[in-house]
Order: C-alpha cells, then structure tokens, then sequence
C-alpha cells in the first residue's frame, strides 16, 4: 500500500543556477558578476520544499550531484537526447567512480559526460523547507556545453519520522542509488548574463511506499522552467479546520500543506485550468474552487478561503 493515498502530495524543488551558453526559457534576472575559467560554467544547486501531513520528517542522504553536459558544440533539439534512457553504460558501479573517467576526469556516452558538482554532501530533511525556502547544496563549476540531465546519488542513511518518538529506516525500494531528471530547453530558465535556471520537483508523497510492513523510497522528481510554468498561491483559514490543499486537472496534480497562517503556495503546474480543492479536518468542510486558470510565467493569486463547520 502506497503511504501517498494518506498524505497526499510534495514536492520539492532543487533549483540550479547554471551558468551556460545555449537556448532556454527567457526571464530577466541578474545575480551580479561572475568569473568563470575558460571552457566552463557556474552551477548552483538548491533546496525547497513544501511539508507534508502526517510526517514528521523526510531525510535523505545526498551523496554527489551530477549534470550531464553535451560539450560537442553541435545544436541538438531535445528529440535527439530521447534515445538517451537511464541506466545506459554510463553510470556508476560504486561511489569512487564518481571521481573516474576518462582525460578530462569524466565519463558518459555520445549523448554527453557527467560533471560531478563540489557540495556539503550529507542528510536533509525535506519537510523542514517550506513554501520556497531553499538550502544550497552545491556551488560548483561544470564544463561547458548544453546540459541534458541532473542525477542525484543517495546514500543508504536515508529515514522517514511519524512523530518527534518514531523513526524508520527509508531504504531505496529498487536498490538503485541514482535518481535522474531530464532538462530541456523548456526546463531551464534564462537569468540573462549567460547565466541559467534549472528546477527540479522531488515528489516526496509519491516517493514514499509502505511494502511489506516498511517504508521505502522510490523517488519521482522532474524538471521544470518557471517561463513554461505557472503556480497558485493563497490563503486558507481558520487554522482550526488543519486543511490541506489539492491542486489538480485532468493531467497535473500537487499538493500544499498551508502555513500555521494559512498561506500556500505552488509551483512548477502546467498552464491550464484546475481545480482546487480544500481538505478540512471534521467538524469543518471540505471546499472546491473550479475553472482556476494558471498561465506560464504566472502566479495565480486566490482569494482567501475560509472553511465552515
């Protein structure tokens, strides 16, 4: 039995400030001057999260960072990168391999080498970062070229809380260390300056599965761009009625735990129109907003809702 039908959904944003040279999503920004070796690119990596009910804590064990970079130069569409599945030759046998390679102290395939990012490595709690809060977990230099991938490498002191008394062991449910997303030219936002933006939701709720009398993690993550993407935003009360909020449509669904003020917030939705639906705790009711219309590049600001016994 899957846990997420209790809890319903996270997510968990890995935002990636990459200093690069190719096309992407437009949005203005500027994050100062940057000096960068000759033949490389600045990437930073960081951490949000929105909690989850019914959880006390999710930690996991970050051990590497990886982005895989197509540093031949040529203009490759996002059709040629399909035929590039996980699990090719390309990965790691054991944790020493990340520092293996060939010349350049790199390996992959034809579709590009992995550049390991210098970070804190180390456990994270996932549900002590709320409502965009992030953590940097890597600031480091790749070599340049269009990055296709991010693969994030786990340890094995990964756990999951109930309660401030109850801790259980989270091991990896299929054995694989390595957790993947891919980045497309609609995946990665520009901050102009050649430098760049990449997301990366972590579905925690739907990550978590209880088999076989234990939790294990089976990890969902994807990318997204904040141009090609949109959110909802607002704020439910009274604090009494304990609501979460489930924002959904016909192919996109995600999940809020508001603030103890009630405020929420949520990124990375498809551009469409959903609904919203309010989960009160008994004796207060349950409330649906429909038709909500999410744009990209756009936050959708709802009007304060207000739960009734």
């Amino acid at each position: 039995m899957k846990i997420n039908g209790k809890i319903g959904m996270g997510l968990v944003c890995l935002s990636l400030i990459v200093l690069a040279f190719f096309s992407a999503c437009n949005k203005e920004s500027s994050n100062g001057s940057v000096t960068v070796p000759e033949g490389m690119q600045k990437v930073t990596v960081s951490l949000n999260d929105d909690p989850l009910p019914n959880l006390a804590s999710v930690i996991v064990d970050i051990r590497y960072v990886e982005v895989k970079v197509d540093t031949s130069g040529g203009h490759h569409d996002d059709r040629y990168y399909d035929d590039d599945h996980e699990g090719d030759e390309d990965h790691h046998e054991g944790e020493n391999d990340h520092h293996e390679g060939d010349d350049n102290g790199h390996h992959g395939d034809h579709f590009g080498k992995w550049d390991t990012l210098a970070i804190a490595p180390g456990k994270y709690d996932l549900l002590k970062l709320k409502n965009g809060a992030d953590t940097l977990i890597a600031n480091s230099f790749s070599h340049k070229g269009k990055i296709t991938k991010i693969r994030i490498t786990l340890g094995t002191d990964n756990s999951v809380s109930t309660d401030s008394t109850h801790s259980f062991p989270l091991p990896i449910c299929s054995g694989s260390p390595y957790v993947y997303a891919n980045i497309r030219s609609t995946s990665i936002d520009s901050l102009g300056g050649g430098q760049f933006a990449i997301h990366v939701d972590f579905n925690v709720a739907r990550s978590i599965v209880f088999e076989d009398g234990q939790f294990c993690l089976r990890p969902r993550i994807k990318t997204y761009c904040h141009s090609h993407s949109g959110g909802i935003e607002g704020k439910v009360l009274p604090s009494e009625a304990k609501a979460s909020v489930l924002i959904y449509n016909s192919t996109d669904t995600a999940n809020a735990l508001p603030e103890r003020e009630g405020e929420f917030e949520v990124r990375g939705l498809t551009a469409g129109t959903y609904s919203v639906l309010f989960r009160a705790t008994s004796p207060y009711k349950d409330t649906t907003l429909s038709n909500i219309n999410v744009q990209d590049g756009q936050e959708t600001k709802l009007p304060d809702i207000t739960l009734h016994q």
